[in-house]
């Protein structure tokens, strides 16, 4: 699969983190705690199992899975909501690392974790197949990748589509409910030049 290229990358890249950094996502966050708990506790996550949470947010996953006995580091491109987790991981007593990184060009080893989670973050890097390929890298051999997205079906999906049709999407950019069909993740994760 191509796409067109981005025309100004860096000025797309400049906005999206604009955007999250913009209003408050910590309370907005919050309203997925819940799934986020659940999310973490079907990953059967053992003591100081190495899991790295992209697009971390305000760590929403990597709270629980901190709490669960893993090693955690949370990648995320906004420091505002690196910021808000790394006080959320000091009021629970949690020692996570939470790094300023790109899902795109992650700034950890190849294969240097167990599980590789995200969580409504991931999704929104422009360029899935850098994304994916990403993923694949810094997974260990043997480990598991587990993602959260919105569905083009859903209540955000409609969202989305109303949207839409008022602001137009960047040119060359899929659209991030795309990683909410799993036929399509899958074919992003095989089509990435590493075995899990």
């Amino acid at each position: 699969m191509t796409f067109q290229p981005i025309a100004d990358l860096n000025g797309l890249k400049t906005r999206i983190t604009a955007t999250w950094m913009a209003g408050d996502y910590g309370s907005v966050a919050a309203l997925t705690q819940s799934a986020a708990n659940d999310f973490i506790g079907r990953r059967q996550i053992r003591p100081n199992m190495r899991v790295l949470d992209v697009a971390c947010g305000n760590g929403n996953l990597s709270i629980p899975a901190a709490k669960a006995g893993a090693d955690v580091t949370g990648v995320d491109i906004s420091p505002n909501l690196l910021d808000q987790a790394r006080a959320r991981a000091t009021r629970e007593g949690l020692n996570i690392r939470f790094e300023d990184g790109d899902a795109e060009n992650l700034p950890v080893a190849d294969g240097a974790f167990d599980l590789v989670v995200s969580m409504f973050g991931a999704m929104f890097a422009p360029r899935p197949d850098l994304v994916a390929a990403e993923l694949r890298r810094v997974c260990r051999s043997g480990g598991q990748i587990a993602l959260a997205n919105w569905t083009p079906t859903g209540f955000i999906g409609a969202v989305f589509q109303a949207t839409a049709k008022h602001v137009a999407p960047p040119v060359g950019v899929p659209g991030p409910l795309q990683w909410g069909d799993e036929a399509t993740v899958r074919e992003r994760l095989v089509r990435s030049t590493r075995p899990l």
